[in-house]
């Protein structure tokens, strides 16, 4: 662990080193949108098809985001869970999205939190409330969840909050965490509930997220931190959420959005989506009954130099205000992230490390048990408990039992 802590101080350490960060402009008139294997490399900014700016204009003007074109890239999908070091070594560390299909489906809040199930055991539990407009200037008060139960189907509120301690009993660490090394730096754990229609605004978390949809379907659209000057990122009110309006974009005002490319993912009833650290992403819900959970770990050490902050905010003086652009440390972050994941080193998950000394054999129940010859044991005991008046059966002389059953 300390290694790889060293490692990433290393890495952020760098970053707060470079003096200047600058970007090429694309051109006004043409954007590239081509397939290819490493979003991150040159060639990703140029290729055979283009779409001129004109068509995105009439195509995404005042529609929801992600109108202008088709999304870039759809987000892997895993039919199974994997183990923590293949989803730290191939995802988290490469900051590269990945749903995981029907992973929620075993936890006890899958089949117990029904309205009626959390309004008996929860009900007089106060929780933190949003708008469903995700307006960050108009957050209203909080509520005791049975009156939420009882407005939230015809309100424009919808619950947002820590996981109470005695909810996190009825949620399965997934196996992808269940390593020391990520597990021992998670941040918080948030429950949403709503009865969907909603979408939340294009916004970074600094910290790594895996969102775990209990009930509803969610569709995610998600953004490299590399495109965060064409969200506007600098120009925004609140750092790290996107003043451009999802639901309907306005082109005229913020006509770099054509330039943005992003990633989709479906996230279906019981399915897990990793979205990294930093990256921009839109959460929209259908117009259904929705709950999730949310883990957030820390998947690099925070970094002060000198009492100040490492990532200093817009207006600190000691940034050097005129010079200091968010969208820039964003991408340039992210940039180093990417050409550094291949040297990252494994993780040890040290916890899951278990020798055979650990565990007790068969024959260890025994004292001076034979030696078995591979198949466990005498096969009469194997096939005695299966004898009934149906089966017939022949020993052998040399004593092996054949069972054949009736038909």
């Amino acid at each position: 662990m300390d290694s790889l802590k060293t490692f990433w101080l290393s890495v952020l350490l760098k970053l707060l080193s470079l003096s200047s960060l600058c970007c090429h402009e694309e051109s006004s008139h043409h954007i590239k949108l081509p397939s290819c294997e490493n979003q991150y490399s040159e060639s990703c900014n140029t290729g055979e098809n283009d779409i001129t700016m004109e068509e995105m204009f009439k195509h995404g003007h005042m529609k929801p985001f992600g109108s202008h074109h088709p999304p870039d890239f759809i987000v892997e999908e895993l039919p199974y869970m994997i183990s923590p070091q293949d989803f730290y070594m191939n995802f988290v560390a490469k900051h590269k999205p990945v749903v995981i299909k029907g992973a929620v489906k075993y936890w006890p809040a899958y089949m117990k939190w029904t309205d009626e199930y959390l309004n008996a055991t929860y009900g007089n539990k106060t929780f933190r409330m949003e708008t469903r407009d995700d307006d960050k200037w108009n957050i209203p008060p909080d509520m005791a969840l049975h009156e939420f139960l009882q407005q939230y189907n015809y309100s424009n509120r919808y619950l947002v909050d820590e996981l109470l301690p005695d909810m996190r009993k009825d949620v399965i660490l997934p196996l992808c965490l269940r390593c020391e090394e990520m597990s021992s730096f998670f941040f918080v754990s948030y429950f949403w509930m709503s009865t969907g229609g909603t979408s939340s605004s294009i916004h970074i978390d600094t910290d790594e997220n895996l969102l775990c949809v209990i009930r509803g379907h969610k569709v995610v659209n998600m953004v490299s931190p590399k495109y965060s000057r064409y969200l506007y990122s600098d120009e925004s009110r609140v750092l790290g959420v996107s003043d451009i309006n999802p639901k309907a974009v306005d082109l005229e005002k913020y006509p770099n959005v054509m330039k943005v490319r992003y990633h989709t993912a479906t996230v279906e009833e019981g399915d897990i989506v990793y979205i990294p650290q930093m990256w921009w992403h839109q959460v929209i819900s259908r117009p259904q009954r929705q709950q999730a959970v949310a883990l957030w770990w820390k998947s690099k050490p925070s970094v002060k130099q000198h009492g100040r902050k490492a990532i200093p905010l817009k207006g600190d003086a000691t940034s050097g205000a005129e010079k200091y652009s968010f969208g820039n440390v964003l991408a340039q972050y992210e940039m180093w992230v990417q050409n550094v994941s291949e040297n990252v080193a494994r993780l040890e998950c040290k916890d899951q490390q278990k020798f055979m000394s650990e565990y007790r054999f068969e024959t260890d129940k025994v004292e001076n048990a034979p030696t078995t010859m591979g198949d466990g044991g005498h096969l009469e005991e194997v096939c005695d408990p299966l004898l009934t008046d149906n089966a017939l059966y022949t020993k052998y002389s040399y004593g092996l039992t054949m069972v054949k059953f009736k038909h």
